[in-house]
């Protein structure tokens, strides 16, 4: 009886078994489905479009003063380092010279209008001349038409001697003439002469600052040769080259720019051409004050032609897809299913979708999406 019943308790243990293996087998199946992290659309991204470049600070108004007349510099009234005012005499060049051709001009005027005085004097004495020959002329025609008691040879001579005084008259006449082209001419010279004399003192052309003697008192300097260089370091600019494909963007009075010196600038100057070289242009803004920035220095600028609040996506999240741009979004099922997007500027990893409003309360692939295809049934994991 014993061994029976050990018997009957195998075959009920090997079904005990049987179905807990079973079992387990059931639990273990894997979940094969994609797993895939998403992500919800960011909305409120602050997309600027911006372009940094590297530039240098100068003085917006620099002037190197210039001798207008070949000569000796006489005198230098400044040095490296002094304060200006516009109109301040700087440096004086030939001064002796120059007066002295004044002075000759002067005695030309004078010679001129004595000459003139002559010449109308010569005119009073032809015209006194002609006045006594043409009395003459008339009392002799009319001895010799009336009562021939003169001959018809002292006629003529009274005649000849009428045209001779004419004649003389026309020529005092015309050396009047002359006499007021050479006044005028003379004048003309003084002009010159007082005018370069004038221009043989350099005179500062606005308020700054002396930066650069370029000759000294005894040199000899050319017509056009700089003689001190000045600088008004009250008003300074930063100036920056970019690209020609960006000329369109940049707005003389609206577009802004951050500097390194922690100062916003507005756009104050645009070339109004490209260098066909380097296909670049420059730009402008002016400085506000500031003690610590000096002329020469260089300085970096995020030059900024937009900024407006964008939503987008993490930009792993887009894909080219038979040539649009795509998104995989996973709908409550777990099915992916594809939109197209439009892209826009691309900032801090996130790039800006156009047309966001495909993507509101979507559940978007972000990582894991290189693999996948519209219909598949995946997992989405944080």
């Amino acid at each position: 009886m014993k061994q029976w019943m050990i018997a009957l308790g195998l075959p009920t243990l090997c079904l005990v078994t049987a179905c807990t293996v079973e079992e387990t087998r059931v639990q273990e199946t894997p979940d094969v489905r994609p797993r895939v992290r998403v992500c919800q659309l960011q909305e409120g991204l602050t997309v600027e479009e911006a372009v940094v470049v590297q530039g240098s600070i100068r003085t917006k108004f620099k002037a190197a003063v210039a001798s207008r007349l070949p000569g000796t510099v006489d005198a230098l009234f400044v040095d490296e380092g002094d304060t200006v005012k516009q109109g301040q005499p700087l440096f004086q060049v030939d001064r002796v010279n120059l007066e002295n051709r004044v002075a000759i001009a002067k005695d030309d005027q004078s010679v001129a209008a004595a000459a003139r005085e002559e010449a109308v004097a010569v005119l009073e004495e032809a015209t006194a001349t002609y006045d006594k020959a043409a009395t003459d002329e008339s009392r002799y025609a009319r001895l010799f038409t009336g009562s021939g008691s003169v001959t018809k040879d002292v006629w003529e001579r009274s005649q000849l001697q009428l045209r001779s005084a004419a004649a003389s008259v026309a020529r005092a006449k015309a050396a009047i003439l002359t006499a007021d082209a050479k006044i005028l001419q003379a004048a003309t010279a003084l002009r010159i002469a007082e005018k370069d004399l004038a221009d043989s003192q350099g005179l500062a052309p606005f308020d700054g600052v002396v930066t650069k003697k370029c000759r000294d008192a005894g040199d000899y300097a050319g017509a056009g040769d700089a003689v001190v260089e000045v600088e008004n370091p009250q008003v300074r600019e930063a100036c920056f080259m970019l690209n020609a494909d960006v000329y369109g963007k940049v707005k003389v009075g609206e577009t802004q720019v951050q500097t390194s010196f922690g100062q916003t600038l507005t756009v104050t100057y645009r070339a109004p051409t490209v260098n066909p070289v380097s296909r670049t242009f420059e730009i402008r803004a002016v400085i506000k004050e500031d003690t610590t920035l000096a002329a020469g220095m260089l300085c970096e600028g995020k030059v900024i032609f937009d900024c407006r609040t964008a939503s987008g996506v993490p930009s792993s999240a887009i894909a080219l897809r038979e040539g649009k741009q795509t998104v995989y979004v996973v709908k409550d099922s777990g099915v992916v299913e594809a939109v197209t997007v439009q892209k826009g500027a691309t900032i801090r990893g996130f790039t800006e979708i156009t047309n966001a409003e495909v993507l509101k309360g979507a559940n978007i692939v972000s990582e894991g999406m290189l693999l996948l295809n519209p219909g598949d049934v995946v997992k989405m994991v944080p």
